[in-house]
């Protein structure tokens, strides 16, 4: 191995070692009760940060390495399922999509990726903690909270969606020159 790929291969450990760290300790807020599901959206936001600097095979595995971490460290269910459902690998995910030209098949197949993994998730966590605390604080909806709940994750991953957009382009005007400047 030469020099060169050798300093290359150590920075991707190194970057996404620190990178993936930083992830489980946001993973640490969703202690806080309101932050349960918004934890798990900005540590997926890092998880991406590996796929702009590196690429995608990397952040598939930091996303990995994240969610088995969080799975030993971090107490939280909801938010550990939610990050390994959808929101640790979405963003890295979202690259891909974004780059179907059809934009009515890319948000179909957005929309399908929400769906599926929220229904899953919701499946496997009334099995773990029951319905009734999935659905606490939801009692005004009576039979319709299950679909409320849906409903409110959808637009709630539609902003979220939107915001990742944003989000690139802030990174790769802003904070990606200055980062590759401060590495090389």
């Amino acid at each position: 191995m030469s020099g060169k790929s050798t300093r290359r291969l150590s920075f991707n450990i190194a970057f996404c070692g620190i990178v993936s760290a930083m992830s489980v300790m946001i993973m640490f807020g969703s202690l806080i009760p309101s932050l349960a599901y918004a934890v798990p959206a900005v540590a997926g936001i890092f998880i991406w940060t590996i796929g702009e600097q590196i690429n995608l095979k990397w952040a598939y595995l930091s996303y990995i390495a994240v969610g088995l971490l969080s799975l030993m460290l971090v107490p939280e269910i909801e938010a550990n399922a939610f990050f390994i459902s959808l929101l640790g690998y979405y963003p890295v995910l979202c690259e891909t999509l974004n780059k179907l030209k059809n934009k009515v098949l890319r948000y179909i197949v957005k929309l399908a990726v929400f769906n599926v993994s929220a229904v899953a998730t919701y499946q496997v966590l009334c099995l773990i903690l029951s319905a009734d605390k999935m659905l606490e604080g939801m009692e005004d909806f009576g039979k319709y909270a299950a679909f409320v709940l849906w409903g409110m994750g959808l637009i709630a991953f539609i902003v979220y969606d939107l915001f990742l957009v944003t989000a690139k382009e802030l990174y790769i005007k802003v904070i990606k020159p200055k980062f590759n400047k401060f590495v090389k």
